[in-house]
């Protein structure tokens, strides 16, 4: 992996639907690794719906929220439902640090299967 770190830094990770697994990538290569005393007032996976999980996985993305809906074969309401829980839980105002908090809280890597 010699040599790739620039490269992966040099990704726009707005651009990507990895943007979950570039960032767990970069951080391994830094030599971080996702911290197991991080034991905050932040939620835990389980607070969040099955459904919330669903439309978070979509937020790194560059889909709106009707082509979210479109993905997911719900509302746009049902969406936006979502994403208002899901600020409030993780305690953000925007996407990008709704986004921002939940890769800190290893909600977005690779290896969530819920």
């Amino acid at each position: 992996m010699t040599g790739s770190g620039e490269l992966l830094e040099a990704l726009p990770r707005h651009e990507t639907a990895h943007a979950a697994l570039l960032a767990d990538i970069l951080d391994v290569l830094h030599g971080s690794s996702p911290a197991a005393n991080e034991q905050s007032s932040w939620p835990q996976a389980g607070e969040l719906s099955p459904g919330e999980l669903k439309v978070l996985r979509y937020l790194p993305t560059n889909l709106s929220r009707p082509e979210i809906a479109g993905e997911l074969s719900v509302s746009t309401n049902t969406v936006n439902t979502h994403v208002r829980s899901i600020y409030a839980k993780l305690q953000v105002g925007d996407r990008a640090a709704a986004v921002q908090r939940a890769r800190e809280l290893r909600l977005l890597t690779a290896g969530r299967t819920r």
